[in-house]
């Protein structure tokens, strides 16, 4: 009973940790967009779903919160590994190797979900083709069970301290958000080859065409799988040059394998 109560307390400081960083990050993204239309990267759509997508996200973060709870728990209670202890060495390699270690996690997943016969588990997140901020959590619960499971499962294989973990989710919530704000605000080269960080640009593509840009962080899964939009690198070129006025991308035509 006493583990069933500090299972309980935690999960409740998590659920409204991450709704709190929802919301504060949402509004942060709805003000930019307000003032900053012409960063708008689908220009020829426009997304009047998101109440909808709002409607969803009770299901995606009680998944994710379960899912990342049961991992600072179990570590918690000794049933892990041990994790390293924090220092100015242990904290910034580990966060790396988690941060790498999940964008393969997610790219896999992502490209699971897009085959038949998962994609049925995919198909609500897509709905949005042209994102919001608040798509991020528009999934099913099978969906945010697979991309989430991560943070359950890494504490065994991983040595990472709990307050990495929880840098980690937090980046991860705001990072989603980001990838789905349909506005590219934050362009620079570090987002194109040869670097290998993704962009806002990057999952946008992703959800206009269906079959490219499956990655989270950093789009070499992408480039090494043969994955990655013809267009990506010159599209976000666009908007860093600030030529925000550029037109939408052709659309290649949805595939939902």
């Amino acid at each position: 009973m006493t583990l069933l109560i500090e299972f309980l307390s935690l999960f409740a400081i998590v659920v409204g940790a991450i709704v709190l960083v929802m919301l504060l990050t949402g509004l942060f993204f709805e003000i930019m967009n307000a003032r900053h239309p012409e960063r708008r990267i689908q220009k020829d759509r426009v997304n009047n779903r998101k109440w909808q997508e709002l409607k969803q996200a009770p299901v995606s973060i009680l998944t994710l919160t379960t899912c990342f709870v049961f991992g600072l728990f179990a570590q918690q209670q000794g049933w892990t590994i041990a994790p390293l202890e924090l220092s100015w060495w242990s904290g910034p390699l580990m966060l790396l190797v988690s941060v790498v270690l999940y964008d393969a996690w997610f790219y896999w997943v992502h490209r699971l979900l897009h085959r038949k016969p998962f994609y049925r588990f995919h198909a609500l997140h897509h709905k949005s083709v042209a994102p919001t901020v608040w798509s991020n959590h528009h999934e099913s619960f099978l969906e945010a069970l697979l991309n989430q499971a991560y943070y359950a499962l890494v504490v065994f294989v991983l040595p990472i301290p709990w307050q990495i973990l929880v840098l980690q989710k937090l980046y991860d919530q705001i990072s989603g958000m980001l990838g789905h704000a349909g506005y590219e605000h934050f362009a620079s080269p570090a987002g194109r080859a040869p670097w290998p960080l993704a962009s806002t640009v990057f999952h946008d593509q992703h959800h206009g065409t269906f079959r490219f840009n499956f990655g989270h962080t950093f789009s070499f899964w992408d480039r090494w799988m043969g994955t990655l939009h013809p267009r990506y690198d010159e599209t976000l070129k666009t908007f860093e040059a600030g030529e925000a006025a550029a037109p939408s991308e052709p659309q290649l035509g949805p595939e939902r394998r």
